[in-house]
C-alpha cells in the first residue's frame, strides 16, 4: 500500500474517533440526538459501501476501508457506551429505538459488538480487493439488518 493510503486511512481512524468520543460527550446532554449522529454516521458509509456492492460506483480499496471502519466504530459506540446513549429517559421522545431494547440490554449491545467487528473485518478485507470486500460486507449488512428488524422502530 503506498504512504498516501496509509496516511488517509489513518486520518481517517483518528478523526473516526475523535467523532466518537464527541458523541459520549454529546449523549450527556441529549442522548437520541448522539446517537442519531451515529447512525446518520452508519448510514451515509453504507451508502457508499453500497455503492460499490451493486456496481454503481467503481471500486475504491482506500474509501471502502473507512467507510467499513466508520460503521465498525458506529458498532464499537454503541456496544460500549450503551448507558450513556441509551438512558432509561430516552426511551421516549421523538426517537426510532424500539422500548425493547432496555429489555434486552445484552442482546442489543452483542449485536453491537458483532457488527463492530465484521465492520473491521470488511475494512481489512478491502485491501484484498473488490470480490473479498463484498463478502465481508454482505456479512455486516447483515448485522444492520438483524439489529434493524428488532431494535428499530418503523418511520
Amino acid at each position: 500500500m503506498k504512504f498516501g493510503k496509509v496516511a488517509r486511512l489513518v486520518g481517517a481512524a483518528l478523526m473516526i474517533s475523535a467523532v466518537g468520543l464527541a458523541a459520549v460527550a454529546v449523549a450527556a446532554d441529549d442522548p437520541i440526538t448522539a446517537r442519531r449522529a451515529v447512525m446518520k454516521g452508519n448510514g451515509g458509509a453504507a451508502k457508499t459501501i453500497g455503492g460499490f456492492m451493486d456496481g454503481s460506483v467503481p471500486f475504491d480499496a482506500a474509501k471502502a476501508a473507512e467507510a467499513a471502519m466508520s460503521i465498525s466504530k458506529g458498532g464499537h459506540e454503541f456496544a460500549s457506551n450503551f448507558d450513556a446513549l441509551f438512558p432509561d429517559s430516552s426511551k421516549t421522545g421523538d426517537t426510532h429505538a424500539n422500548p425493547v431494547i432496555w429489555d434486552n440490554k445484552d442482546d442489543f449491545k452483542a449485536k453491537a459488538a458483532a457488527l463492530e467487528a465484521d465492520a473491521g473485518a470488511a475494512s481489512t478485507a478491502a485491501a484484498t480487493g473488490a470480490d473479498a470486500f463484498k463478502a465481508a460486507a454482505g456479512k455486516m449488512f447483515g448485522n444492520c439488518k438483524g439489529c434493524h428488524e428488532k431494535y428499530r422502530l418503523a418511520m
